[in-house]
């Protein structure tokens, strides 16, 4: 393999624009032959029983236990989050998919025995078995370049996979810092691969290489090509892409609690994040004292570089980011919005610095209402009537997330069945994604199918059914020749098997033992 020197890439930190590391880029025609010594090495890590794939696993998790101090360090140089984001919104969520693929996961991929009322009669088994698919190609974003890849990667190793990942090139200093991890805690050498540099040129290299399935997290215009260029060779994708996440608040909801949370919710990494709260309808009954709190508590929020542990909020990722979140203020501020705080850069830092943002007056003919903003606004539109804010809130484009909030818990999981989307939380937001076992993923623009929890992990899974027939007959009842006492002994069969009452199964039972007598 030819080690390209002439390109590095640099980890460029958020906050002082200063290089973090240099990181030695992948020449794009390399990926063919890694893809071939995954597809090898994958052979036999699918030999390997689940119990010797978990010893591989957990030695991984031992390795970020050890290391978490360094990692979450790096995360927040690399993205920009606070060091406490990086603990709880990137670590976190890890060490739980370890505690899911060692309990539920290991449980989700044994033999699934099925049942049927004709089986103990005809002496048939049935099971299904969970096989892996191959080489699995995961494309993850810089927003959460640690948690979202290593969660799925965990799956997907658990499942028998190999793995190719191409992180971010906005963070290929945790990009490299996932290669390590594995490499240190002794993972077989092809199981995990990762592709470092520019995204359009590694992804067209990937999809050429013919993965055996695709996972891509990221914009909703990518994840359409990628769908086309899967589309072309039949290579199954799942796609994590954008939100704009509705947030009701009811009347009788705890006012506090729902301006903290609307507060964390909307400026947790700065906003860039697919579930954050980028919508609020609150009842006008208490939207004034809803308000108010939400105010004070974004003015209160401490901006700066993520690595001083007083800091609330730190830097967006990038200049691309500021110039868009300006687009959509200005448009707000042509249409008629009011900001009583924030709607400007911070200067003073040298980073990619935005003051939190509160929007008032805003309303659905908005870019912030309907675009994905991807940082730190938070805007908030009355409603008078509850079928209303259903109503707008499912006036969307995306559906990944949905909170409400409500003392009446059994009123608000009413009111989170009537809102299109994956995932609805009451009383909280944005928590599910640290649940393993809690599935993540949306519907419309927000994506196709499923991360996290069993049904995530049987989407790295080929299932296939196995049955066996141990009859003891020369010739089953619906073989060839046909007769009419074969139909009648048929349709005496179905009467058994499914009409209701004990008389009507015994009469079955009678009649089907008349036409093996007439067959016989």
């Amino acid at each position: 393999m030819n080690a390209d020197t002439s390109r590095m890439i640099q980890s460029i930190n958020p906050a002082t624009l200063e290089v973090n590391a240099e990181i030695q880029s992948t020449a794009p025609g390399d990926v063919a032959d890694i893809f071939a010594n995954a597809r090898q090495a994958q052979k036999k890590w699918a030999g390997f029983s689940i119990k010797k794939r978990l010893d591989h696993l957990m030695a991984g998790k031992e390795y970020l236990l050890k290391n978490t101090d360094d990692i979450a360090r790096i995360i927040t140089l690399d993205n920009g989050k606070t060091l406490l984001e990086s603990l709880a919104a990137e670590i976190y969520p890890v060490l739980d998919m370890y505690r899911f693929i060692a309990t539920d996961g290991r449980r989700a991929l044994r033999e699934e025995k099925l049942s049927n009322p004709i089986f103990p009669i005809a002496r048939i088994e049935s099971g299904n078995v969970f096989e892996p698919l191959g080489v699995i190609g995961i494309i993850s974003p810089w927003n959460y370049p640690f948690a979202i890849p290593m969660t799925q990667i965990l799956a997907a190793l658990l499942a028998g996979n190999a793995v190719v990942l191409k992180p971010s090139n906005l963070t290929a200093y945790v990009g490299d810092a996932i290669n390590k991890l594995f490499q240190e805690s002794g993972m077989p050498q092809g199981v995990v691969n990762v592709l470092q540099g520019s995204g359009s040129v590694l992804g067209n290299a990937m999809m050429d290489a013919r993965p055996d399935k695709v996972v891509f997290t990221g914009s909703v215009p990518v994840g359409r090509q990628l769908m086309a260029r899967a589309a072309e060779q039949l290579i199954p994708i799942t796609l994590e892409l954008g939100g704009k996440d509705p947030f009701i608040v009811l009347p009788d909801a705890d006012i506090e609690r729902a301006a903290s949370a609307a507060v964390w919710g909307a400026f947790v990494n700065a906003g860039q994040t697919c579930a954050s709260v980028e919508r609020v309808y609150v009842h006008q009954s208490v939207a004034q004292r809803f308000i108010s709190k939400v105010v004070e508590k974004t003015q209160a929020l401490r901006v700066g570089d993520g690595l001083q542990f007083t800091t609330d909020m730190g830097p967006l990722i990038s200049e691309d980011r500021i110039t868009l979140v300006e687009k959509h203020m200005a448009d707000a501020r042509a249409k008629g919005a009011e900001i009583p705080t924030g709607g400007e850069r911070i200067l003073t830092f040298g980073g990619y610095f935005y003051k939190p943002t509160v929007l008032l007056n805003v309303n659905h003919d908005m870019e912030c209402m309907r675009e994905e903003t991807f940082g730190p606004t938070l805007p908030i539109m009355e409603y008078t009537d509850l079928d209303e804010a259903i109503r707008l809130a499912n006036d969307s484009d995306y559906g990944l997330t949905a909170s409400v909030w409500s003392k009446d818990t059994a009123k608000a999981k009413k009111i989170g069945r009537r809102i299109n989307t994956g995932v609805v939380t009451i009383n909280n937001c944005l928590i599910t994604y640290g649940f393993a076992q809690a599935p993540w993923g949306g519907i419309k623009d927000s994506g196709i199918g499923r991360t996290h929890s069993v049904h995530g992990l049987y989407e790295y899974t080929s299932i296939k059914n196995i049955t066996t027939h141990k009859s003891m007959l020369t010739h089953d009842l619906w073989w060839h020749p046909y007769s009419e006492p074969k139909f009648n002994g048929l349709k005496a069969a179905l009467n058994a098997l499914f009409c209701d009452g004990a008389a009507c199964k015994a009469g079955g039972v009678v009649k089907l033992l008349k036409s093996f007598k007439l067959l016989s």
